[in-house]
């Protein structure tokens, strides 16, 4: 009521002198009063209502927002169906089922994550299925050439990958966090998977484009870059080179959604 205070003593004040001059007798009178004057109208002012006065000491009232309590999460050894369940409503049912082994899906995701900056990735635990048909060359008279129609062999992963919500993706990575942690501390990780995730998104985006042409040799079962730098490459690296420059633009833009997205959090 502070601010009613100073108000409430100028109505008391104004109220004491209108009583104090009714009550009191008038002087005495020695000439006759002047003739009266007849009143003047005077215009009649609406008067606006006076703000109700608030006092600042008290605080309107806000009902806090429903706290959102998520559900439990399963343990990572039956985690399988829930996750890729959540990657079906993300990117559809039939291409998750075309290019992901969905077995031991976070385990598998973990293990390739830090891998990609290894030499190689093995098969076996990879949680991507392998691009179809086989690898293709071209030849430039003696010399091995990475043939651009084995680009395409790799479509339908990109397509897969530019097409996913990135929100959506980040929401799921967020709530399955705890159980990528596991996954990551069981197969001898150390810290954070979350820092090691976005260590090897860094160094994905730090691959070279290779517009062309790639020149191969191939001294025993497999092709190598002809070029020492392309051959010194991560295996995360190579696989980007291999898609061919278009494919590779388009992975590294969704990278650093998912960068700055998880970033965010």
């Amino acid at each position: 009521m502070k601010k009613a205070v100073p108000f409430l003593l100028l109505v008391i004040l104004f109220a004491a002198a209108a009583w104090y001059s009714f009550i009191k007798e008038p002087d005495a009178v020695h000439e006759l009063p002047p003739p009266p004057v007849p009143p003047v109208a005077t215009p009649v002012t609406e008067q606006q209502p006076q703000p109700v006065p608030q006092d600042e000491n008290i605080m309107a009232y806000i009902e806090p927002e429903p706290e959102i309590i998520p559900d439990p999460l399963p343990p990572l050894n039956e985690s399988d169906a829930e996750v890729t369940q959540a990657l079906a409503e993300i990117v559809g049912a039939d291409p998750l089922a075309e290019y992901l082994v969905k077995s031991e899906a976070i385990s598998r995701i973990v293990v390739m994550v830090d891998r990609l900056t290894s030499r190689q990735v093995p098969a076996q635990i990879n949680p991507v299925k392998p691009a179809a048909d086989k690898f293709i060359v071209d030849t430039e008279g003696e010399s091995v050439v990475l043939s651009a129609e084995n680009f395409a062999r790799y479509d339908g992963h990109v397509a897969l990958i530019q097409n996913a919500d990135t929100e959506m993706l980040v929401a799921l990575y967020q709530r399955y966090s705890p159980l990528f942690q596991t996954a990551w501390e069981e197969n001898g990780g150390e810290g954070l998977f979350n820092d090691r995730l976005l260590e090897v998104i860094d160094h994905l985006l730090e691959t070279p484009d290779v517009p062309g042409p790639i020149y191969l040799s191939k001294p025993e079962a497999v092709y190598l870059f002809e070029e020492p730098e392309l051959e010194a490459m991560t295996a995360g690296q190579k696989i980007l080179v291999r898609m061919g420059s278009v494919n590779a633009s388009v992975v590294k833009e969704k990278l650093l959604e998912l960068k700055q997205g998880i970033s965010s959090q």
